[in-house]
């Protein structure tokens, strides 16, 4: 350990051992009961690179002494992504947090917030395409590893359509990868290279214009055409957001139409609870499922979830249904959430996310796991996630066979 330790020394200025820190990395923003800790490994450091450099010299030192490496952003997906399942190193991106603006897109790296990143964009009289609704806290490179939907994704799609390149690192050195490459790195939680930068595609303009109606979720389907974003919250939901007791549809769009009869203080007030549920986590036990539906069938799933506090968030070609759980009992509360799930899969649907939780649910590409093993043929990027199960994925199945 103690050449390990001046090995690291070496190769990066930033560098913790400390017991404590150890431990508050060795998970992301899941809850973990006591029982499946036991599963749960410390990180045997935590490393905070600022440039490709120092990435690349603490890859060269996990090769060197065969530790795995866990690459991490903000830590607020709930699929376990960046848990540490193994002693390994923990390799922290919110130092590499530089970007620059050009030639209608934005080259930003890992570390960026999405947030502060949407509010430079601005300045320049530019937009981000998409981001998450987690964006307040998470960074580029963790929700691009994660993948999935977000704000704008009815206009614009996933965050994999919006990603003109990305720039990764592993044991070969520094590569960029493009075109029909990404598939192998978005959504696959760093198991096959660390996300060093992205070139995302924005768009022009500011602020949409926001409108809020009450209807049923099946009318809604009838009104998001042509709009940028929109969003479908019941009336639990919108007890919990301040938005009333009314089931609620959020339309924006990106220029003002002023010949729809609609509510514009009600979309207002949608458009800026959009980031509400994640503070709401982290204030409340509440814990949080969702699915990915086709548009067919969404309307038959919404009426079997309907009496839980929903959102509906509209993308391109599916919608993405976010249960919210009230936490009573840890086990009876994650059996509901698996169940959400195994519904969502009846019809025709699927996990939003892999992660550490569902790499069985073979929702990545089927090819993935040929491509890791010749990026990564020691199994050193983050394993166990993504496409290669671990105990509690074990479990995970074991829960999904109760009737």
């Amino acid at each position: 350990m103690d050449s390990f330790k001046m090995e690291l020394s070496r190769s990066v200025r930033r560098y913790d051992f400390h017991p404590i820190q150890r431990m508050l990395y060795s998970q992301d923003f899941i809850e973990i009961s006591p029982f499946l800790k036991r599963f749960i490994k410390y990180p045997v450091c935590i490393v905070q690179p600022e440039n490709d450099e120092e990435v690349l010299a603490v890859l060269e030192v996990s090769r060197r002494f065969k530790i795995p490496v866990v690459p991490r952003g903000a830590a607020t997906s709930a699929y376990g992504g960046a848990t540490t399942l193994k002693k390994c190193i923990v390799i922290d991106f919110s130092r590499m947090n530089s970007f620059e603006i050009k030639n209608g897109c934005v080259v930003a790296e890992s570390g960026v917030v999405w947030l502060d990143l949407e509010k430079e964009l601005k300045k320049a009289g530019y937009a981000l395409r998409v981001y998450p609704t987690s964006a307040p806290a998470s960074t580029v490179g963790g929700w691009i590893a994660q993948g999935g939907y977000g704000v704008g994704s009815l206009k614009y799609g996933d965050i994999g359509k919006n990603v003109e390149w990305i720039e990764v690192a592993d044991f070969d050195g520094v590569k960029r990868v493009k075109g029909d490459e990404l598939k192998y790195y978005v959504g696959l939680f760093g198991t096959t290279g660390l996300i060093l930068r992205v070139c995302l595609r924005v768009r022009e303009g500011g602020e949409p214009s926001n409108y809020g109606v009450k209807c049923s979720f099946k009318d809604s389907l009838d009104l998001i055409e042509g709009a940028y974003h929109a969003s479908y919250v019941n009336r639990n939901l919108g007890k919990m957001l301040g938005c009333g007791d009314s089931d609620s549809l959020l339309l924006s769009f990106e220029d003002q139409k002023s010949e729809l009869d609609f509510d514009v203080e009600l979309g207002n007030i949608l458009w800026s609870r959009r980031f509400y549920l994640l503070k709401a986590a982290k204030d409340t036990n509440i814990v949080f499922t969702e699915a990915v539906l086709p548009y067919e069938t969404a309307p038959e799933f919404y009426q079997k979830v309907d009496k839980l506090a929903v959102e509906a968030i509209f993308a391109q070609d599916c919608v993405v249904m976010l249960g919210i759980l009230p936490e009573r009992g840890y086990y009876s509360t994650a059996l509901k959430a698996v169940k959400f799930i195994k519904m969502a899969e009846k019809y025709g649907g699927r996990t939003y996310a892999t992660g550490m939780l569902f790499p069985h649910k073979k929702i990545l590409d089927k090819d993935a796991a040929d491509y890791k093993k010749a990026v990564d043929p020691e199994n050193l990027l983050n394993p166990g996630k993504a496409i290669q199960g671990n105990a509690i994925s074990k479990l995970v199945r074991l829960a999904e066979m109760v009737p």
